[in-house]
C-alpha cells in the first residue's frame, strides 16, 4: 500500500504509532413517515423519552469527566443539556409532529438542520464549533429514538487510533475508559470541544485533515504526529523507524526534564536566559510545570470567551485568573488581554463584517471600543493579581495613542477596586506586544510608558514581509530570519533596554532551538514558547556560550539573503553545542498529502 502523508491543524501534542479503528457513522437516512392520528401524542411521548434518556446519559458522562479530568472540561456538556432545553429545537419539533403527524426522528432532524443552517451563514470558527456540539446531541436524541448504539468505542478489545470524519465531545469522553491512543478527523478546528477534550486527555489529535476518512480503514498503520499537525497513512518500515526514532527522543527529552526542570537556562558563560510558556487554557498549567518553565509569559485570554456561547461574567474570568497565578506561584503569569478579532469571533459581539479582519477592528482596538467588556476583563485579572505574580500586557498596540487609553480605563477600575476595599497589586506591571512594524519603529518611545514589552513575531513577520503565512503560494516567503526581522527585533532589544525595560519574544521563533540561539545573541531577557518545546529549548542554551550567540549574531547581520543567514544557522549551531545522540526528523517524513 502507498504511504500517504497527510496535514492538519495539530490540536494535541505527542507521536504514536498504531491501527486504525475507523469510526464510520453513516449517515442515516430519515424519510418522513406518516403517523396514524390516534398515534401521534403516542409519538410526541416517544420523542420526549428519547429527549429524556439523552439527558441522562450526558449527566452520566458529565459526572465521569468531572471525577476523571476536572470540572471545566465536565461543563462542557452543560451546553449540550442547554441543547435539550432549546425551545427552537424541542418545542418546534413537538409542535411539527402534532401538525404534521410525522415521526420523530424526522421531525427533529429538520428542525437541527434549519438551526445548522442559521451557523452555516456566519463566518465565525467558534460557531462552526458550536455547530458540531449541536450534531454531537442531535445524534443520540436519533439513535434513541431508533434504539441504535450511541458509541462504538465501547467496543473496542486493541488499543486503537481513531479516525473518523468528526467527533463530538462525547465521542471523546468514551475514550477515558477505552483504548484510543490517539486520534484524526476530517473536520473540526483548535477551538473545538473536541480539540479541548483531546489536550486534557493527553493524546495525539490532529484535525481538520480535510479527506483522511476516504483513504484509512480499520487495521491500517497510522503514524500521528500530534505537535506539528502530520498524520501519515501506511508508513514505509524506513519512516516507522525513524518515527519510533522521534518517539525515543521524546522520551529522553522527558526523562532529561527530571535534571533539567529545575535548572535555569544558563549558558557556559554563566548567562541566563528566562524560558517561559504560552498557553490558553487553565489546565495546562500542569503540563507547563512539567516541562521546566520559570513563568507564563504569555496567557491567551480570550480563549475563556471563545469557549462560550455567551460573554463570561467577571466572577467566571476571576477564577480562572486565579487559578491559574496560585499554581503557578512564584513563577510570573502574564495575561494578555483580549485579542479577538481577526480569525477569531465572539458572536455576542456585534463586529461588523471587514475586508479584512487581520487589519480591522482587533485586540487592544477592540477592547477600547467595548470599554465596559474591556473593564471587567482588568477588574478580573487585578483581584487574581493578589494571589501570585501577575502582570497585564495589550495586544497588537500600534502607537502611544493606544496605551495611554488603556492604562487610563486601567487607572480607573484600580481607583474603583481601591474604593470597593478590594485587594489588588497596586505596582503589577503593565506591558505591551510589539507586534506591528510601526510600534516596531516607535519602541523607543513606547517603552517609556510601560514596564515590559513582549515580541509577538507571527504578527511582527506577517505583518513587516506582507506575507500570509497560511497561503500556500506566498507562505514560502515567511521567513523568520530575513535580515529586516532581525534588525527590527536588535532595535526593539536596544530600545527597551536603554529605558530599562524587560523585553520577551513570544512567537514561534523562541520554540526553534537553532532561532532562539540567536535570540540569545539578539540579547532577549526571556522567550515564551509551547511548553513541549522547552526541555530542547533549555538544553540548547546551557549547551553554549553567549559570547558565541554574539558573534554569530556579528555574522548573521552581514548576510544577504535568507538562504544564507539559515545555512550559516545550521553550520554554527551544529559546532556549538553539546552533540546530542538524537537527530531530527528528517524531510523524508513530512511532506504534502499525495
Amino acid at each position: 500500500m502507498t504511504q500517504r502523508i497527510f496535514h492538519g491543524i495539530p490540536v494535541s501534542s505527542g507521536i504514536i504509532i498504531g491501527r486504525a479503528y475507523s469510526l464510520d457513522y453513516k449517515s442515516l437516512t430519515l424519510e418522513p413517515r406518516p403517523v396514524p392520528s390516534d398515534r401521534v401524542d403516542d409519538e410526541i411521548e416517544r420523542f420526549k423519552s428519547a429527549v429524556e434518556l439523552s439527558k441522562k446519559q450526558l449527566s452520566t458522562i458529565r459526572s465521569q469527566v468531572k471525577d476523571d479530568v476536572d470540572e471545566r472540561h465536565a461543563a462542557i456538556f452543560d451546553s449540550h443539556l442547554l441543547i435539550l432545553e432549546d425551545p427552537l429545537i424541542i418545542d418546534e419539533t413537538i409542535a411539527r409532529i402534532r401538525k404534521d403527524s410525522l415521526n420523530g426522528e424526522y421531525v427533529f432532524n429538520a428542525a437541527v438542520e434549519k438551526i445548522a443552517s442559521m451557523f452555516a451563514t456566519i463566518k465565525d470558527d467558534y460557531l462552526s464549533a458550536r455547530k458540531l456540539d449541536l450534531y454531537d446531541v442531535a445524534n443520540r436524541v436519533i439513535n434513541n429514538l431508533l434504539q441504535l448504539e450511541s458509541s462504538k468505542l465501547s467496543r473496542l478489545e486493541e488499543e486503537v487510533i481513531v479516525v473518523a470524519h468528526e467527533l463530538g465531545p462525547s465521542d471523546t469522553a468514551h475514550m477515558l475508559k477505552e483504548k484510543v491512543t490517539g486520534f484524526v478527523t476530517d473536520v473540526g478546528g483548535p477551538t473545538s470541544h473536541t480539540a479541548i477534550m483531546a489536550k486534557a486527555l493527553e493524546i495525539p489529535a490532529v484535525v481538520g485533515l480535510d479527506n483522511i476518512t476516504k483513504y484509512v480503514h480499520t487495521g491500517d498503520t497510522l503514524i500521528v504526529d500530534g505537535s506539528k499537525g502530520v498524520v501519515i497513512h501506511s508508513p514505509t518500515i524506513d519512516v516507522v523507524k525513524e518515527y519510533r526514532g522521534a518517539q525515543q527522543q521524546l522520551y529522553e527529552q522527558e526523562r532529561a526534564l527530571l535534571s533539567l526542570r529545575h535548572l535555569p537556562a544558563e549558558t557556559l558563560d554563566s548567562h541566563i536566559i528566562g524560558l517561559h510558556a504560552n498557553i490558553e487554557l487553565a489546565e495546562e498549567v500542569d503540563h507547563v510545570l512539567r516541562h521546566g518553565a520559570e513563568g507564563i509569559g504569555l496567557f491567551r485570554t480570550e480563549f475563556i470567551y471563545l469557549d462560550k456561547e455567551r460573554m463570561p461574567t467577571e466572577e467566571e474570568q476571576f477564577t480562572v485568573y486565579k487559578r491559574v497565578v496560585e499554581k503557578m506561584n512564584p513563577h510570573p503569569v502574564v495575561f494578555r488581554t483580549l485579542d479577538l478579532g481577526g480569525d477569531k469571533f465572539l458572536s455576542s459581539i456585534p463586529i461588523s463584517q471587514e475586508l479584512n479582519p487581520f487589519l480591522g477592528l482587533r485586540a487592544i482596538r477592540l477592547c477600547l471600543e467595548y470599554p465596559d467588556m474591556f473593564r471587567q476583563q482588568l477588574r478580573a485579572m487585578l483581584r487574581a493579581s493578589v494571589f501570585g505574580s501577575a502582570k497585564i500586557m495589550f495586544p497588537l498596540v500600534s502607537g502611544i495613542k493606544e496605551v495611554r487609553a488603556a492604562k487610563r480605563i486601567l487607572e480607573e477600575v484600580k481607583q474603583e477596586l481601591a474604593d470597593q476595599g478590594i485587594p489588588f497589586d497596586k505596582n503589577i506591571q503593565i506591558g505591551i506586544m510589539i507586534e506591528i512594524p510601526s510600534a516596531a519603529v516607535i519602541a523607543d518611545l513606547l517603552a517609556r510608558e510601560v514596564d515590559f514589552f513582549s515580541i509577538g513575531t507571527n504578527d511582527l513577520i506577517q505583518y513587516t514581509l506582507a506575507v500570509d503565512r497560511v497561503n500556500e503560494k506566498v507562505a514560502y516567503l515567511y521567513d523568520p530570519l530575513h535580515p529586516a526581522i532581525l534588525r527590527l527585533i536588535q532595535e526593539i532589544v536596544d530600545a527597551s533596554h536603554r529605558h530599562s525595560i524587560w523585553v520577551s519574544l513570544c512567537g514561534e521563533m523562541a520554540a526553534d532551538p537553532a532561532i532562539a540561539t540567536i535570540l540569545l545573541g539578539l540579547g532577549l531577557d526571556e522567550l515564551s514558547m509551547g511548553a513541549v518545546a522547552i526541555p530542547e529549548v533549555k538544553k540548547t542554551i546551557r549547551g553554549i556560550r553567549l559570547a558565541d550567540a554574539k558573534e554569530l549574531l556579528n555574522q548573521i547581520m552581514t548576510q544577504s539573503s535568507m538562504q544564507d543567514v539559515r545555512e550559516l544557522v545550521n553550520q554554527r549551531v551544529s559546532e556549538m553545542s553539546r552533540p546530542t545522540e538524537s537527530a531530527p526528523i528528517s524531510d523524508s517524513a513530512s511532506g504534502k498529502s499525495t
